[in-house]
C-alpha cells in the first residue's frame, strides 16, 4: 500500500526501462484509488491481478503499442494464457497505470502497426494469435 491517494502495483522491470530509455522518472508503479475504482468497476476481472499479481504482469510484459495521447504509453503482457494491456502515465509526478484491462484480438489487430516487441521470445505466439 502506497501514501495518501496511491497504491503500490510494483517495480518496473529493467527490460521495459531499458527499451524506453529516460521516460519513466521513477521505478515504482502506482494507482490512484479513484483510478483503482474506476478499473474495477469497469474491469472486475482483473481485480486479481491488482491485488496480488501486477508484479508478474510487469515482469511478463513483451511488447509496446503506440497509443494517440501525449505522456502514455501502452504495454501488452502475457499472463495466465491471455493478453493484458496496461498504459502507464508520466504526467504526473509518480508512475502511475492508467487503465489495465484484458485484450481480445479485435483490440490486439489494431496494434501490428505500431508494436514494438521488448522481448522477441513472445512474438510467434502473438502473431499467431492475431491472425
Amino acid at each position: 500500500m502506497g501514501s495518501k491517494n496511491r497504491i503500490l502495483l510494483g517495480i518496473i522491470t529493467s527490460l521495459i526501462l531499458h527499451n524506453i530509455r529516460n521516460i519513466f522518472s521513477k521505478q515504482e508503479l502506482y494507482i490512484t484509488k479513484n483510478k483503482y475504482n474506476k478499473v474495477l468497476q469497469k474491469h472486475p476481472e482483473i481485480q486479481d491481478i491488482l491485488h496480488n499479481n501486477f508484479q508478474i504482469v510487469l515482469d511478463n510484459t513483451f511488447a509496446t503499442c503506440n497509443y494517440d495521447k501525449d505522456g502514455l504509453y501502452n504495454f501488452i503482457s502475457h499472463y495466465e494464457d491471455k493478453y493484458i494491456i496496461f498504459s502507464i502515465s508520466t504526467n504526473n509526478f509518480y508512475t502511475e497505470v492508467a487503465t489495465i484491462f484484458y485484450a481480445n484480438k479485435r483490440i490486439l489487430k489494431k496494434c501490428p502497426n505500431s508494436i514494438k516487441f521488448i522481448n522477441e521470445n513472445h512474438k510467434e505466439k502473438f502473431v499467431e494469435f492475431t491472425n
